[in-house]
């Protein structure tokens, strides 16, 4: 996400979209109120007109919106803005109207009021902190995953059955036929210069990785093996020290090991605890060490009323994307976790 120069607008800040990753940011950014200014297709006709000529042109119009409500439509790179036009064109005033951002989009952003943790998701969107690349590739002799590690949740790219089980198919199995397919399906999907770790039980994970740097590829290549061979062996890596060392940057991987902490913590030594009210109270007296909160939480009153009271007493918060396994987890929390100091 970049910053443009703006020209004449001192309240907005003019922002271009350079990825998906930028949309998750930007979706736990606008909120209700906010005002955002963006060049759409738009019939200019009043709704009279529209009823006598349903194939009039579009044409492209700038617009201003008072927004009502914000959806990130995740791994479709689209951010949907809703709102009522405040200013543009004068056919257009009142009337409600939704702007569709994706990657390579410009558009203008002003905010009357913005929260210290708003700040931060700004910076690191702009910083493009977590823009480094990570693929993933989950193999074993039956079956190959391909997946892309984004900042918010992990995105299926393909998958690859090796034709070597079924009445149909174990006579034309082929090891090496199967390994260069998913070879060329990495090639394909992944942009050069990426790292991919390979996961999976059994000789097929090494097996592929040989193959692999036999090319003149220009990936970095990581392996470790993992008990499960299909989607979920991603998540078994994140909780691993090896994970910690090569992603210890990374969003989607903090949230990960930070979630573990929590489970581990609550089974155990008991320095831990979720809720609402069970949260307020533990922050109230001090004892709290990190907040994880959900992205759904995050955007509502009762969890920026919260933020600002962690804010106060000086707990590190996380916020928690709702994309995956660990969202989920915090979710079925209430979508709120809390590390404490010590027990309450």
């Amino acid at each position: 996400m970049r910053i443009l120069e703006a020209e004449k607008e001192p309240d907005f800040i003019s922002l271009h979209v350079e990825s998906d990753d930028d949309l998750w940011y930007l979706h736990n950014i606008i909120s209700p109120n906010d005002r955002v200014k963006m060049t759409v297709l738009r019939r200019l006709e009043k709704q009279q007109d529209m009823t006598r000529s349903k194939e009039t042109p579009r044409k492209p119009v700038t617009l201003t919106i008072s927004v009502e409500s914000v959806e990130f439509q995740e791994f479709s790179g689209t951010l949907r803005v809703l709102g009522t036009v405040i200013s543009g064109s004068e056919d257009a005033l009142g009337q409600h109207q939704s702007f569709a951002i994706s990657p390579g989009d410009t558009f203008m952003l002003s905010k009357a009021d913005w929260s210290d943790q708003q700040r931060k998701l700004f910076q690191e969107g702009v910083e493009n902190k977590f823009s480094d690349r990570y693929y993933f590739v989950v193999i074993d002799d039956e079956t190959a995953f391909i997946e892309s590690l984004k900042s918010y949740g992990i995105q299926s790219l393909g998958k690859i059955d090796s034709h070597k089980t079924g009445k149909h198919y174990a006579s034309d199995y082929s090891e090496d036929k199967y390994l260069r397919e998913v070879y060329d399906s990495l090639a394909r999907a992944v942009p050069e210069g990426s790292s991919v770790i390979v996961l999976g039980s059994g000789f097929t994970r090494d097996k592929f990785v040989q193959l692999a740097k036999s090319f003149q590829t220009k990936f970095s290549f990581f392996t470790f093996p993992t008990a499960r061979s299909d989607e979920g062996a991603i998540w078994e890596f994140l909780n691993t020290p090896e994970s910690e060392e090569i992603l210890k940057d990374f969003r989607l991987s903090g949230d990960s090991r930070l979630v573990e902490e929590f489970l581990k913590r609550l089974k155990t030594t008991e320095e831990a605890t979720y809720g609402y009210e069970a949260v307020k109270n533990a922050i109230e007296l001090g004892a709290v060490e990190v907040l994880a909160i959900s992205e759904e939480k995050f955007r509502t009153e009762q969890g920026r009323e919260l933020l600002e009271l962690a804010d106060n007493f000086g707990t590190t918060v996380h916020i928690i994307s709702l994309t995956g396994e660990k969202g989920n987890i915090v979710k079925n929390f209430g979508g709120y976790c809390a590390l404490l100091r010590y027990k309450v």
